[in-house]
């Protein structure tokens, strides 16, 4: 079982919950200061930033947990993981469901993407979806796996990205549902038919969106409509492209660095946002202990300078 304190997912009826996609530990960090109250682990951004791959499973379930580990360290709000379609069958999606409870996830997603998956925002890709059966035997698999750690099960339909209509992508996310699935994520490439999926009062589970094919519908409408949460799944790892590019195109054209300051954190943001401690920041440099150890994280006086300790707590979107 993980060591780490665990915040359990919840949603609730009538609260839509909004939920932050990270690419790595320090953009959970930025997320979680902003106010999101939980955070999703986004397969495309990990893919995109910590590799420079596609979202077609070349990262290993290996490669996944240890980033979701990473960002569970860094945060104190529900991490939720985008598990791709579990890499593999039934016994690989029990297998990654526990490491990622290892790992300290308070949510899985899984898809119905055949292997390997192509992302859903890959509009020319070639596109499969493993069979309802297939796809409900990974689900009761992973809710075994996820039992003892309080997951919350997230089940991910692809019907309407490969154009199979709303009668196909209700009849999936309710098997789904039936199979252990807490909540249902439909994936759309347009907002009317989850409007009208979300208006049936068909669904047996929440309804789960990722908004990045229709940014122009309000979240208010979405709440209105009765979804569940919405998730933010690449803004910030898109946020950071562009940044990025400008600055590494002004980089070679300044004549110095102070040029650059305004459009820079100053150093001693990025060091508070990775806990160090202040009297290393704001002192004088200090000098080695006698007995050559480091005193990272021990504040003058005996003080903790690393920041606050996690508690366990209950979230309630």
């Amino acid at each position: 079982m993980s060591s780490l304190p665990r915040i359990r997912l919840k949603l609730e009826p009538g609260k839509f919950l909004q939920i932050g996609g990270a690419h790595d530990a320090l953009s959970a960090v930025l997320l979680e200061q902003a106010g999101f109250p939980a955070i999703w682990v986004s397969g495309f951004g990990v893919s995109a930033s910590q590799f420079a791959m596609p979202d077609v499973n070349l990262v290993t379930m290996t490669e996944s947990v240890e980033a979701t580990r990473r960002m569970a360290e860094s945060v104190t709000v529900p991490v939720i993981v985008d598990a791709d379609n579990g890499f593999g069958d039934a016994t690989n999606t029990r297998r990654a469901v526990r490491e990622y409870g290892l790992a300290g996830a308070a949510g899985v997603c899984i898809e119905d993407n055949s292997f390997p998956k192509r992302c859903s925002l890959y509009p020319g890709a070639p596109r499969e979806l493993i069979s309802i059966e297939e796809m409900c035997q990974k689900l009761e698999a992973a809710k075994k796996a996820a039992e003892p750690f309080g997951i919350f099960l997230i089940s991910r339909v692809e019907s309407l990205i490969a154009d199979r209509g709303i009668p196909d992508a209700l009849e999936r996310a309710n098997a789904y549902s039936e199979a252990g699935a807490d909540a249902v994520l439909i994936h759309s490439k347009r907002f009317a038919p989850l409007r009208e999926i979300a208006k049936s009062g068909k669904l047996k589970k929440p309804l789960i969106v990722v908004p990045t094919l229709f940014g122009e519908t309000p979240f208010e409408e979405m709440a209105e409509c009765g979804i569940a949460a919405a998730i933010y799944a690449n803004q910030m790892l898109r946020t950071m492209v562009h940044a990025c590019r400008q600055m590494a195109g002004r980089m070679l054209t300044v004549g110095s660095l102070s040029e650059l300051d305004n459009s820079l954190s100053t150093v001693g943001d990025v060091n508070k946002l990775v806990k160090v401690p202040t009297h290393w920041s704001e002192g004088s440099l200090q000098q080695p202990s006698s007995n050559g150890q480091s005193s990272y994280g021990k504040a003058p006086h005996g003080k903790d300078g690393h920041g606050p300790t996690r508690e366990a707590a209950t979230h309630a979107s």
